[in-house]
């Protein structure tokens, strides 16, 4: 074997201490796998008396980054310290410190990607992020490597675990929301505070990120709709599965001439599609592309352990090369105009809590004909969780825009009649 590789990792939660503990237990097959002798060096901590289990001598241990930058010695950074700031100044300055980087940060590279791939260039370094989206997949390193020069139409993707267990506990066992929240929690798909998973949030930021790379663009994920599942109950399950459909929370980019049109929503898809089958904690993406036509990625994307298997295929990738420097990360220089949400075509659903009285069903309709929505189906049921005096009136749409649907809605808001819009999902 050649020469000691030294590492450094900034962070130690416990994603990273997980990593540290699978690093340490499988060193001896990295090894083998790569040909190179590795050392963790330093890792970055915020506490040094705090105790840890992962069985790395304290000399190890610093709450100075300089140590990590100015060791000459250090060659791979692993960062896991999550979030924006101070990761983007340590990642700076490593790849400044000609120190290639391994992050998982997901926040970091769809804020920051573009000047950092360009800073991994100029350095001669590589950044590698396989871990920060769909971490059980290799669907970075597939986009950078392996269809850099498709021509890629569109991304569907399931890309938040957490979301998609809860909605999966819906579907399969007439759960509500909160129920399903809960158990996820109690399980650790969720956090204590779940607000970034079931909004949608962090699906906006993995998006961001597949978007720019299929698209080789810079895709800024503040630009990007976001809605989450939050207000989705089991009886839109009922109906979605009486309608044919199932409920996933997708993230999609789809290209049109210089247009992108991205966002992050609750999705009824033919519950009969590839998508539709995704359960549980499991992620996956669907790429449309000219020559190969529909490919599909999938693999597990909760959890530190889908994290530390993205983490050690980076780790292993810049081992096996040579001189450090794996194939470019994309230049992100291609322009395309991001549309706004009110662009979209699509079918909806739309789900109200209608008096259930005369005429209601035949006030709505002409609302909606009035902005030129067609209707495909109604569904008019009794909803025994209402009282004596209320219904539900579900509205399946042909396809229409998102403009066009928020006039109507607005309309119909000021009816007597209607009570409330429980629901509007958008049908692919």
């Amino acid at each position: 074997m050649s020469d000691m590789i030294e590492i450094g990792i900034l962070g130690m939660g416990n994603i990273g201490s997980e990593f540290v503990e699978i690093l340490q237990k499988q060193t001896a097959e990295i090894e083998q796998a790569s040909n190179k002798k590795i050392q963790i060096s330093k890792i970055l901590v915020s506490n040094l008396n705090k105790k840890r289990n992962t069985g790395v001598n304290d000399n190890v241990l610093t709450t100075n980054p300089d140590e990590i930058f100015k060791n000459e010695n250090i060659s791979i950074v692993i960062e896991l310290m999550g979030g924006v700031d101070p990761a983007f100044e340590y990642v700076s300055k490593c790849l400044d410190s000609k120190k290639s980087v391994i992050t998982a940060n997901k926040d970091l590279i769809a804020t920051h990607g573009k000047s950092l791939f360009q800073k991994a260039k100029s350095n001669n370094v590589s950044i590698l992020f396989e871990a920060a989206v769909a971490s059980g997949t290799p669907i970075i390193s597939t986009l950078i490597r392996d269809l850099s020069y498709s021509n890629i139409n569109s991304i569907r993707a399931i890309i938040n675990g957490t979301s998609n267990f809860i909605l999966s506990e819906m579907e399969e066992k007439n759960t509500e929301f909160d129920d399903a929240l809960q158990l996820a929690q109690k399980l650790g798909y969720a956090e204590p505070d779940p607000t970034n998973d079931v909004e949608g949030y962090d699906a906006r930021y993995k998006l961001a990120i597949l978007s720019s790379l299929s698209f080789n663009t810079e895709i800024e994920y503040n630009k990007l709709y976001v809605e989450g599942i939050s207000n989705i109950d089991s009886i839109d399950f009922q109906y979605a599965k009486e309608l044919g459909y199932s409920i996933k929370l997708l993230a999609i980019a789809e290209k049109d001439k210089n247009n992108i049109l991205a966002r992050v929503h609750p999705t009824m898809i033919d519950s009969n599609s590839p998508l539709a089958k995704i359960s549980g904690a499991m992620n996956a993406v669907e790429i449309k592309e000219n020559l190969l036509g529909t490919v599909i990625i999938q693999g597990p994307g909760a959890g530190p352990s889908p994290t530390s298997s993205g983490l050690l295929s980076d780790l292993i990738n810049i081992l096996k090369n040579s001189n450090n420097v794996l194939p470019s990360a994309p230049s992100l220089n291609n322009k395309f105009k991001v549309l706004n949400i009110d662009y979209l075509e699509s079918r909806f659903y739309l789900r109200f809590i209608v008096k259930d009285k005369a005429g209601v069903l035949s006030k709505m309709s002409n609302i909606l004909g009035e902005e030129n929505i067609s209707i495909a189906s109604v569904i008019q049921k009794e909803n025994v969780n209402l009282d004596d005096n209320y219904a539900d009136l579900v509205f399946m749409t042909y396809k229409c825009t998102q403009s066009s649907v928020n006039k109507a809605l607005e309309k119909i808001s000021k009816l007597s009649i209607v009570k409330t819009l429980k629901s509007m999902i958008r049908v692919e």
